[in-house]
């Protein structure tokens, strides 16, 4: 099924959850023609599998707590995947006071209508040689001398909540967390799975799909003011300068000696 990849797949692992949360079955006994039936309706509404997810997730624990200080992995998911207001955090709060916004349609809605072209032309036969991604089980943790958050003019150490630096990173689905080595956990508006995961993969060379934990001695994580795909050391023009060969050197009287000799 390596052509679903084009459409946004969080609606059909939400919606293949709502269908056997009860663990009656499996996701790969849901037949086809049951998923080409949820995700049928109306192309200007908004999805009919949005109350049966929210109550799928309510009934399991993963639902909205207004008394929980975060939200759950599955949850923050869905939120996104639903959001109808996508893109207003950096309009005039003026202008929505005297224009309120109105809802525009969710990525859910754009991601079913195109999940619903793929399952019309989809033989069901042909589920039965699709091949699965072996994902390892647990989280990915980080353990590093240094962790910086790079944007294109700075470069910034990661703190905890009481400005200790930050020496652990750990990634579980969409849920990021870091940890000092006081022990403060909690998580950070610049940090995103995605760009934890790919400044991972930088750093050892592995997929960004890696699992388990990673020591390192530094770690670059792209700020969410950079394109998520941006290196940080093409991208921020402190570190895409090149260092001067004489600076943090012992032997710098030498080195100087050496750039007068060769000049004269």
């Amino acid at each position: 099924m390596s052509a679903i990849h084009g459409a946004r797949v969080a609606p059909l692992s939400l919606l293949l959850f709502a269908r056997t949360y009860t663990c009656d079955r499996a996701p790969q006994d849901v037949p086809v023609t049951e998923l080409r039936e949820a995700l049928a309706g109306p192309a200007d509404r908004e999805p009919q599998i949005i109350d049966e997810i929210d109550r799928a997730l309510t009934e399991t624990g993963q639902g909205y707590e207004p008394g929980a200080s975060r939200s759950t992995p599955l949850w923050s998911i869905f939120i996104a995947a639903r959001d109808q207001y996508a893109g207003r955090l950096g309009a005039s709060a003026l202008a929505d006071d005297i224009e309120p916004p109105v809802p525009g349609p969710s990525p859910m809605r754009a991601a079913v209508g195109r999940l619903t072209q793929f399952f019309a032309d989809y033989q069901v036969d042909a589920r039965e040689q699709a091949t699965a991604p072996v994902v390892a089980p647990g989280p990915l943790v980080i353990e590093a001398d240094r962790i910086q958050i790079v944007t294109a003019g700075s470069v910034m150490p990661l703190l905890c909540s009481r400005n200790e630096p930050v020496r652990t990173v750990r990634v579980d689905g969409p849920e990021v967390t870091k940890a000092c080595d006081q022990g403060h956990v909690s998580g950070h508006w610049s940090l995103e799975a995605a760009r934890v995961r790919m400044a991972v993969a930088r750093a050892t060379g592995s997929r960004p799909s890696v699992q388990g934990r990673h020591q390192l001695q530094e770690l670059l994580i792209v700020s969410t003011d950079l394109p998520r795909h941006s290196d940080p050391l093409q991208a921020n023009v402190f570190l895409r300068q090149p260092a001067h060969p004489i600076v943090g050197r012992d032997d710098v009287v030498e080195q100087i000696n050496r750039l007068i000799d060769e000049r004269g």
